[in-house]
């Protein structure tokens, strides 16, 4: 990639090079996160539901408990990385696949709605700078 001399260290990665770019990487977290809670053996509401049967709860070990708590947890955790990330995209307007150009091989920026604030009319990415 085409860096024009300058060390990675010295860009500025929280400016964005299309909304279309925005869009698809948090689209693949999302896939990613929920290839990541579709490995689980059972869902959350099975542990739920064996975590609310206090007489066969009982019968495991403290550390069979904690475990599925634990695995519980981690899949409420992840539901909510999902949640959150599906309201960012909606809050960015990036839900619109017709507003979203593609970059293709350009690094010029476009603004995010409510972007225009921060960044005035035209965002420079950091390449421009």
């Amino acid at each position: 990639e085409d860096t024009r001399g300058k060390p990675l260290k010295d860009f500025d990665y929280s400016r964005t090079i299309s909304a279309a770019n925005e869009a698809a990487v948090l689209t693949s977290v999302i896939a990613a996160v929920k290839r990541q809670l579709s490995k689980y053996p059972n869902t959350e509401e099975e542990d739920a539901a064996m975590i609310k049967d206090k007489p066969m709860f009982r019968m495991l070990s403290y550390n069979q408990r904690m475990a599925i708590r634990h695995r519980r947890n981690e899949k409420r955790l992840l539901k909510r990385t999902i949640a959150a990330l599906e309201n960012q995209i909606i809050k960015q307007g990036l839900d619109n696949e017709e507003g979203l150009a593609r970059a293709q091989g350009s690094t010029l920026g476009q603004l995010l709605p409510g972007d225009e604030r921060k960044y005035g009319m035209k965002q420079k990415t950091a390449l421009e700078d």
